[in-house]
């Protein structure tokens, strides 16, 4: 052999290396796209008819992170199937979250017009009560809903906040039964059937406020949580539905659904009422986990000996009936000692 003829046999050896490479590239797209197709028979086809879907959906949004990725491989290897994979994938996001970018255009003014509306969990197990009542002070909400709320944290509000908030519904309960409303307006308890015919975690609150010439009825909910649960939460939703189809007047839903805008729960609520994220909010609104851990009283997943990264999911809701409108819609605090961040909403009645 010569040294003319050395090159002759690497050529083969190195297009041997880029079909190799072009064939795990294509099979990359190829592989997207066969999950882009697994992602709607879950969210369209299957829904949350089981554990494992309810928890797909829930976490749809994350399909779409190798997004960038596959694009970027379609730059490259300029095949019309991964063109067709990547604009797909586009459209269903901007679909399913593209309306959460775009300006609501409304200019949020203080008139008495207006109610600021705050929902948050407080986490049961949350030791940190002077942390909760900063939170509640800074979003300086003329309504609060408060679920999983403790006797300390109700003691702790009686003594810090009864100047700000001199109307106030409390059932504190020990661990996450617990649920208060604070209000700048006056309130009166009214009954609560046909929600309080199925279990719930704690009754869901009603109440009835005189604001102006309206009278307005609030109710604090929290569903149960966790994939297993879908069936159970779903029926809660459903008795969300058929209340606020049962009341013509201004109406308010604020909490813990336990269940992100992509599951069913969602979607039979919203049949009904209106999601103020959805209506003014800017981004994904994510409220949920936030830092502490089952081992520290919270509810945010380990795997594998690892915390999940905070702040995954929308699970904490302001819904209101067409009677109102959202001017604007924001996330709280999250440094309250829970792991939930709040929900905060400026409502204005519709002129009539």
């Amino acid at each position: 052999m010569t040294p003319a003829d050395a090159p002759t046999q690497e050529a083969p050896r190195s297009s041997d290396r880029r079909s190799f490479r072009d064939r795990l590239l294509d099979g990359l797209v190829w592989s997207y796209g066969l999950v882009l197709v697994a992602v709607l028979v879950t969210r369209y086809g299957l829904g949350d008819r089981t554990w494992w879907s309810f928890a797909a959906n829930a976490l749809l949004l994350y399909a779409f992170l190798p997004a960038p990725l596959i694009l970027a491989v379609v730059a490259l290897r300029r095949r019309r199937e991964g063109v067709v994979i990547v604009v797909l994938s586009a459209l269903l996001f901007v679909w399913l979250w593209g309306g959460l970018f775009v300006p609501c255009g409304k200019t949020p003014q203080a008139t008495e017009n207006q109610l600021r509306i705050m929902s948050y969990n407080t986490l049961g197990f949350n030791p940190n009560t002077a942390a909760t009542i900063r939170v509640i002070r800074e979003v300086n909400a003329d309504i609060v809903a408060l679920q999983e709320m403790t006797p300390e944290h109700a003691d702790a509000l009686e003594q810090a906040l009864s100047e700000r908030y001199p109307y106030r519904l409390l059932d504190a309960r020990p661990g996450v039964t617990g649920s208060g409303i604070l209000s700048r307006h006056p309130l009166r308890k009214v009954d609560a059937s046909p929600l309080d015919r199925i279990a719930w975690i704690g009754t869901p609150m009603v109440v009835e406020l005189d604001i102006g010439t309206e009278r307005v009825t609030f109710v604090n909910f929290h569903t149960v949580a966790g994939p297993a649960n879908a069936r159970v939460r779903d029926e809660q939703a459903r008795a969300l539905a058929d209340f606020a189809d049962a009341h013509a007047g201004p109406l308010i839903f604020a909490g813990d659904l336990n269940a992100t805008d992509q599951n069913a729960a969602h979607a039979i609520v919203t049949r009904a009422m209106r999601d103020a994220w959805r209506e003014a909010g800017w981004g994904f609104g994510h409220t949920f986990p936030g830092e502490p851990t089952p081992a520290r009283g919270g509810s945010r997943p380990v795997l594998l000996g690892v915390p999940v990264p905070t702040w995954l999911v929308r699970i904490d809701y302001i819904f209101h009936s067409n009677a109102l409108e959202t001017i604007d819609a924001r996330i709280g605090p999250g440094d309250g000692g829970s792991d939930h961040r709040p929900v905060v909403a400026t409502l204005s009645f519709v002129t009539k």
